[in-house]
């Protein structure tokens, strides 16, 4: 396939110049003295001092700044991943608002829902689409500078997405000044990390630069039988063309192998059994069968030219791989006396491939009192997935006393309705107009159409289309006081294709979302600090539900859900020696329209109430390097199931770390769930409920070359 592409870049910068005049005691005139100074705006792509970002470019596309952003957005900076130590996507997501990570337990995917909608697969890579309906690879933090998470119905700038929001990874860069630095971990449950990451110039004018980051891991569990090892090695180069025009070049490669962990009951976890509790330690698959193995390339460039002061163009492009293969054993039922687990083992073979373009043109320009930062873009994605699906009998395992020598295994079945091959091609046209007036109203226009073409075949002949055309808004306005504080309102959409037909052979239009939001934000005058409070309702509509006339097999789209809620976050530095990340969330959330027995329920894995905390201190007054953090996590009750007949309950969890640095060396001990609390993440049904984390502890040591 081909693709053309126009060329050219933007970027920015600017010069103030000051002029003093000074008298002398005598009134006598100095001759006068012209002093520059360069103030740079934080780059939305560089490294973030402490844990407050001022800017973000997922939202808008731009260099806009968070205050005057008319949606709420979180950023974690790598400086607060390092510090709490985080291992995975869902771990760097656990101080978000209106975030829940990890309800699936440690499955080996990254499992996270925004205002009480999994989002898990949409997920982007520097702005774009990491993978179509499958999250089948665990990001890896440490290959990222910052992770953006936008809340809320996005569709108008990057298309096809769920109702809840996305989570926009930003990869590490090449830096302007040179770094070398390598560390090494270890922790209980065996587990070790390396760790490189290097930076430096080609040239003697540093126009061109490089980076190198590269990770292996291997790790243990507290269930039995259970490890995982990962690989991840991402070079990056980025050459200064001119003053004007730049490129770089974006590329990773990622390998792991693990053994998913899947379910227990909720009975003998968190509702009685006969027979007692069940161990946490209890592994429910196949020794030896159960693994994944996976590999994931990135290829690509960001291209930008900046034509003049009002006119810039960018160009980003990615070329994604996927290969997966691997078998788990999945969790059915319970047997009547409560002792033995049914079970199924599910075979994948996955190969896929994903080509990215967005295409960018922004103008600047003035008409009347109105500034306007006006945007024009045209992206595409083409997606190709080759699968493999079969199952196998797996015999019940004795969740009291389990027999693993003694395993019967049914033969392969091939899943003949999964079993064939996807195609997706998106087409998108977007235009954004950023609009300032008076002393400080911003005006955020936004508006899209996109085409997108879903072909699914069949080994069965099974085959399936969906041709879908949908134009989604943007619309918010936000006031930016003087004095930091800043009142918004928005409102946005999105929207899903689907495949398949009603029983009169009607295709299924997308689903959509809507959202209305109001808030109000604050950012201190040294910008080192910053608090959001935002309400919310937010509809997710077109969901399909059994057909009332021709019977469960068939569906028609007259489901809706419901969610409303609060939230409240801040981030920054309260002190010179204080840094806080804190964030409280609220969601009522209801299946409001359905032909099911989940109407007017509560949908499972929506925590009520989350409330979250970190604190770092600096502690050089005693001991100049010493710092220390603290965290406390709640997570409030759940639905266990669609009808609600049970719940999962609340927990709450308390993390550490202290820090020390000398010289090149920074040492870090941290501990994660330090009251080692036994607890369940989430449950998708009775018989399958998600078993949390058990308390980590991990040593690191760092050391600085430059």
């Amino acid at each position: 396939m081909k693709f053309q592409t126009a060329a050219l870049v933007a970027a920015t910068l600017s010069t103030s110049m000051a002029s003093a005049e000074a008298l002398q005691p005598d009134h006598q005139t100095l001759p006068e003295v012209a002093v520059k100074t360069n103030k740079i705006a934080e780059s939305t792509t560089a490294p973030i001092k402490k844990y407050r970002a001022s800017q973000a470019r997922t939202a808008t596309k731009t260099d806009l700044p968070i205050n005057e952003t008319s949606q709420s957005i979180s950023v974690v900076s790598s400086e607060q991943m390092r510090d709490q130590a985080v291992q995975t996507l869902a771990e760097s997501l656990r101080f978000v608002a209106g975030v829940d990570a990890g309800q699936r337990g440690r499955r080996g995917l990254d499992d996270f829902s925004i205002r009480g909608f999994v989002q898990s697969d949409y997920v982007l890579r520097d702005g774009m689409r990491m993978a179509y309906d499958l999250s089948w690879i665990q990001a890896e933090p440490f290959g990222l500078e910052r992770v953006e998470v936008l809340k809320g119905p996005s569709s108008v700038l990057y298309g096809q997405t769920g109702p809840g929001g996305f989570v926009n990874l930003v990869s590490k860069r090449p830096t302007d000044t040179p770094m070398a630095r390598f560390g090494m971990a270890f922790g209980n449950y065996q587990q070790q990390q390396y760790t490189a990451d290097i930076s430096d110039a080609l040239n003697q004018d540093k126009t061109l630069r490089y980076r190198l980051v590269a990770l292996t891991a291997s790790s243990d569990d507290q269930v039995d039988f259970v490890d995982r090892k990962r690989q991840y090695v991402a070079p990056s180069l980025t050459w200064d063309i001119s003053d004007n025009t730049s490129l770089t070049v974006l590329t990773s490669y990622q390998k792991s192998s693990y053994v998913p962990i899947r379910g227990l009951p909720a009975d003998g976890t968190i509702l009685p059994n006969i027979n007692g509790d069940i161990s946490f330690k209890r592994f429910v698959g196949v020794p030896g069968l159960d693994h994944y193995d996976t590999e994931q390339t990135l290829l690509g460039y960001e291209f930008s030219h900046a034509f003049n002061a009002h006119l810039s163009f960018r160009q980003n492009v990615r070329y994604n791989t996927l290969n997966l293969n691997g078998t788990f054993t999945e969790p059915r039922t319970l047997s009547a006396n409560q002792l033995n687990y049914n079970r199924s083992a599910s075979i994948r073979d996955l190969s896929a491939q994903m080509w990215t373009l967005d295409h960018q043109l922004s103008a600047n320009f003035t008409t009347a009192a109105f500034s306007h930062q006006m945007l024009f873009g045209l992206d595409h994605i083409r997606y190709y997935l080759n699968r493999f699906y079969a199952t196998r009998s797996v015999s019940a395992l004795n969740l009291f006393n389990p027999n693993y020598s003694n395993v019967s295994l049914g033969n392969v079945t091939v899943t003949g309705n999964s079993t064939g091959s996807d195609e997706l091609l998106q087409q998108g046209v977007y235009w954004q107009d950023l609009v300032k007036f008076g002393e400080g109203w911003n005006l955020q226009l936004g508006l899209r159409h996109d085409r997108s073409e879903i072909n699914q075949n069949r080994i069965t002949g099974n085959n399936s289309q969906s041709n879908a055309h949908k134009t989604t808004g943007k619309l918010g306005l936000l006031y930016a006081f003087e004095n930091g504080w800043s009142p918004y309102v928005s409102y946005s959409e999105s929207f899903v294709p689907l495949v398949g037909s009603t029983f009169a052979g009607t295709p299924f239009v997308p689903e959509t979302g809507q959202q209305k939001e109001a808030g109000l934000k604050y950012a201190s005058p040294d910008q080192r600090f910053s608090t959001t409070f935002s309400v919310y309702e937010l509809k997710r509509q077109n969901v399909t539900t059994n057909d009332p006339v021709n019977g469960a097999s068939f569906s028609v789209q007259t489901g809706e859900q419901r969610h409303r809620g609060f939230e409240w976050e801040a981030t920054g530095q309260v002190t010179d020696d204080l840094n806080l990340v804190a964030s409280y969330t609220y969601i009522d959330a209801e299946v409001t329209k359905s032909n099911s027995t989940n109407l007017g329920k509560r949908p499972i894995l929506v925590a009520n109430h989350m409330a979250n905390a970190w604190l770092n201190y600096n502690l050089s007054a005693i001991l100049p390097g010493l710092s220390v953090g603290a965290g406390v996590r709640h997570i409030g009750k759940q639905a266990g199931n669609e009808t609600n007949t049970f719940d999962v309950p609340d927990y709450t969890l308390f993390d550490a770390g202290i820090y020390y640095t000398r010289d090149a060396w920074r040492f870090a001990l941290n501990g994660k769930n330090l009251a080692n609390k036994r607890y369940i993440a989430g449950c998708s049904s009775q018989s399958v409920c998600f078993t949390g984390d058990p308390q980590m502890l991990l040593l690191t040591a760092n050391y600085a070359f430059k």
